[in-house]
């Protein structure tokens, strides 16, 4: 086993090197050459791939005896050959191949390098030639190129002034010669070569042309100048710019006054020329110059308008105001923005009444002034201004709803509130929302009771009030409120399962005795058997659940607004399961019951609200008492929409 494993991996090593020199075998074996064309009695570099190359060359009839190849692979053509095509040929003896190439014998009978004419080429500039090479039976047309001080072909010229491989001239930008020469000479035969004169020329200026976009420029703008270079041979563009104060545009100009590489000038501020000279030099011809004069222009401010004007604008809203700066020669159009109570803009407003630096004005809700005014100055001419009147429209709250008014909430329960607010002028509905477990709105509430921005009531399961009032304030008129009372109830206690007891065991059967035939002297008496009684059977308790007797006092309406002299009927319920419907009223000037009213403001024992002619409370409060359980009460709140001002007695009358 181990003897065939040997053979089998010799076997491989043989037929992996046979494989090889399979592949030696067939590498290809390539010729090169700069050239494909040779003169008779020159000779040709040629190069092969491969190895261990043997050099031959043939022809289309018989080879002259000087005509060879060495073993460089340099081809050597005698003076004698007569054949148009020679054939090299390359040998690998190691890779077993061979390759040919075509060599072309051919006759040069010159050079022609054009442009012929005597082309002018601009110093510092370049110029493009090209050759043509004439003979027989297709010569190759590699050249090579030189550029010289004489026709003889040579003579040196100026540093940075040569001809690249592909005819390029450059002409460097010192060179002092005014005409040059540029030859060719033919790689296949280099003693042909062409020639051509060409002349070095330099550009002159004659003028320079400044322009402007404009006549004229304001202080603290720009203007773009340009200058238009003329002369002979395509001068250079380039010029420096200068700014001056007189013709010559050597005068200073105040600081702040200057002008770029790319002509824009710009003019300061604060510049005291009303004519600026503006001078462009020749980069190229510092002797050449242009220049332009710009008068220099002061603008103006006419008028500030303010649009819109005549706008109605209610308390608390936002408008947007604009400004047009008109004048003479393009004024800055920016403004600074004031609102006032006059159109001089002396008149102090509300402190949030304000407008911003973009023209939007924000009115107060507490904003007392009818009339306000808008005022735009112009930053560039603070003593023009304009303004634009605005009449104020302030809402009135007049009272607040908060629906529903009577509710009852589960504890651990929630519910949806709604408020809305009335009123003059078509006032916010926004409300603040509060709980509370008084009428005050200030008691501490149990951890959990809240309600949200929303109007949304969550009663903690822990709630131990009886009664909650949820209060709904006016955002425009925070003193203005309405008022909702909610009982809060305990959920029912589960009903328990009755319990069904067993019936008792049935009494044993007695067997009676045996009978005796034999009597005794004196037959016993005979006892009956005694049936026992059976227990009772106990039927179910239910917990008896007895709900609160009085558990709150809802009165309606919860808000209302009034006036002074005037009257109103409140109405009172009792909630809970008591019988006892009856209520005792009382009127207060505070939510805690104890402010005084006026002398004829009261409220009967029917609920009848007299409001005095000079009552100068804001607010009533008023209160229905349960009497059955006088730890109970229900709350309304009356407006008195004529004594916002509280500007003394009888203002309703």
């Amino acid at each position: 086993m181990k003897r065939n494993k040997f053979f089998l991996f010799i076997l491989l090593i043989i037929t992996f090197g046979f494989i090889l020199m399979g592949c030696a075998s067939f590498r290809k074996v390539s010729i090169s050459s700069d050239l494909q064309t040779v003169i008779v009695g020159s000779s040709l570099k040629l190069s092969a791939s491969g190895r261990n190359i043997a050099w031959s060359v043939d022809g289309s009839g018989s080879i002259s005896p000087g005509t060879y190849v060495d073993t460089d692979g340099t081809l050597y053509v005698s003076l004698d050959e007569t054949n148009s095509h020679l054939y090299v040929k390359a040998h690998s003896t190691k890779d077993n191949n061979t390759a040919t190439k075509t060599i072309r014998i051919v006759t040069i009978d010159n050079v022609t390098v054009s442009p012929a004419e005597n082309r002018p080429v601009v110093i510092g500039r370049t110029l493009q030639f090209r050759a043509q090479v004439s003979g027989s039976n297709g010569p190759d047309q590699v050249v090579s190129w030189r550029v010289v001080s004489d026709p003889s072909g040579f003579g040196s010229v100026a540093s940075g002034t040569n001809i690249n491989r592909s005819g390029l001239l450059t002409v460097s930008a010192n060179e002092p010669l005014r005409t040059l020469y540029i030859v060719a000479t033919s790689a296949v035969d280099p003693s042909k070569s062409g020639i051509t004169p060409v002349t070095v020329v330099v550009p002159t200026v004659t003028e320079i042309v400044v322009s402007s976009l404009g006549e004229i420029v304001a202080i603290g703008r720009s203007l773009q100048f340009n200058a238009v270079v003329l002369g002979t041979y395509e001068p250079s563009q380039a010029v420096t710019w200068r700014v001056g104060s007189d013709p010559s545009g050597t005068g200073a100009v105040m600081s702040g006054t200057s002008i770029n590489n790319n002509g824009v000038l710009t003019v300061s501020a604060y510049e005291t020329f009303k004519v600026l000279y503006i001078t462009a030099t020749s980069n190229y011809d510092s002797t050449k110059s242009g220049i332009i004069p710009v008068a220099v222009v002061t603008p103006t401010v006419t008028s500030v308008t303010v649009n819109p004007s005549g706008q109605t604008i209610r308390a608390g809203d936002t408008f947007q105001f604009s400004a047009l700066v008109t004048g003479t020669y393009e004024p800055d159009t920016t403004v600074t923005w004031k609102v006032s109570a006059n159109p001089s803009g002396t008149e102090l407003v509300a402190n949030e009444t304000t407008i911003n630096s973009n023209g939007i004005l924000k009115v107060a809700n507490n904003e007392k002034w009818p009339i306000l005014y808008v005022i735009a100055t112009s930053t560039y001419d603070n003593t023009k201004s304009g303004n634009a009147h605005v009449n104020i429209i302030v809402p009135v709250v007049t009272g607040v709803t908060v629906s529903p008014a009577n509710e009852s909430v589960i504890r651990g329960g929630t519910f949806q509130f709604f408020a809305s607010v009335t009123g003059t002028n078509n006032p916010s509905n926004a409300v603040t929302w509060k709980v509370s477990s008084s009428v005050t709105g200030n008691t501490p509430l149990t951890t959990g009771t809240n309600i949200n921005a929303n109007g949304l009531l969550t009663v903690s399961v822990s709630e131990t009030a009886n009664i909650l009032y949820v209060f709904a304030n006016s955002v425009f008129a925070p003193s203005v409120f309405g008022i909702a009372s909610i009982s809060i109830i305990s959920p029912p206690p589960p009903v328990a399962n009755p319990i069904i007891q067993n019936p008792p065991a049935a009494p044993p059967v007695t067997t009676p005795p045996p009978v005796i035939t034999t009597p005794p002297a004196t037959p016993p008496p005979v006892t009956p058997p005694v049936a026992e009684t059976p227990p009772p059977v106990t039927p179910p308790v239910t917990p008896e659940v007895t709900p609160p007797a009085v558990t709150g006092v809802v009165v309606s309406p919860s808000t209302v607004s009034t006036m002074t002299n005037s009257r109103v009927q409140f109405n009172a319920t009792v909630v809970g399961s008591s019988t006892n419907n009856a209520v005792s009223w009382k009127v207060s000037s505070n939510a805690a019951g104890t402010g005084a009213v006026a002398n004829s403001t009261n409220i009967n024992s029917g609920g009848l609200l007299t409001v005095a002619p000079n009552e100068w409370s804001e607010n009533l409060y008023v209160f229905a008492t349960s009497a059955a359980d006088t730890s109970k009460t229900g709350l309304a709140v009356v407006t008195i929409i004529n004594n916002s001002s509280n500007q003394g007695t009888n203002q309703g009358s």
